[in-house]
């Protein structure tokens, strides 16, 4: 089995992925989230309360970390209503070999963990939980290295951010925040603009644009 290392993970630095589980019901669902490594064994994830993902995780302790450099698959596990009739393809996702989650068919690499704690915590007056995961199995493709585009980058930097947007869009207290949020956003959109142009990674930043937008002018 390949180390977390071995994967790109370090010690005490976040790294973004995209984590999926089941509901209760078994609905496969899939969010971006950053975790961090532990050790070799260990990683953790902060979780809003709120979200489905935490829901899920706490209801089956486990879940299913995919290391992926397919900005569609990010984009699309952000921004449910992306998807035909607001939903995940099904066909994006099977079963785990160790645990009761989820693995994305497409990604590069997929950690399966099993939940070992988790621990209840405040960020800014919102409620969250931190859960220490357990590796259990990593799955990992052979792929060539990857030439390095800031494009990547900074196009999951703007998602990240206009998630954050969406959640205290409707918060007066938050707007200055907000603010701070859509000049990096702006800045990161003209950026790839100008570093991959028509290219997925602008595609997914036009769109995100214009969503913003859209969720701006209904608030």
């Amino acid at each position: 089995m390949a180390k977390l290392s071995e994967i790109g993970f370090s010690k005490g630095i976040i790294a973004e992925t995209i984590i999926s589980t089941y509901s209760a019901e078994g609905q496969p669902n899939a969010a971006p989230m950053g975790v961090t490594m532990q050790d070799e064994e260990h990683l953790t994830v902060d979780l809003f309360n709120t979200s489905q993902t935490y829901r899920n995780i706490k209801a089956n302790r486990c879940a299913v970390i995919n290391l992926t450099f397919n900005i569609e698959i990010f984009y699309r596990s952000a921004f449910k209503e992306t998807n035909p009739n607001g939903n995940l393809p099904a066909e994006w996702f099977e079963k785990s070999q160790s645990v009761n989650a989820p693995k994305i068919r497409m990604v590069e690499a997929s950690i399966e963990v099993l939940v070992e704690h988790l621990e209840l915590m405040a960020s800014r007056g919102t409620m969250k939980t931190r859960g220490t995961l357990k590796v259990e199995s990593i799955q990992a493709t052979c792929v060539y290295p990857q030439a390095f585009s800031r494009a990547l980058s900074l196009t999951v930097e703007a998602i990240l951010h206009a998630t954050r947007v969406k959640a205290l869009l409707s918060d007066e207290t938050q707007q200055k925040r907000i603010a701070k949020l859509l000049e990096v956003i702006s800045d990161c959109h003209q950026v790839v603009n100008r570093v991959a142009p028509n290219s997925s990674y602008s595609l997914v930043m036009d769109d995100l644009t214009k969503r913003i937008e859209g969720w701006r002018n209904l608030k």
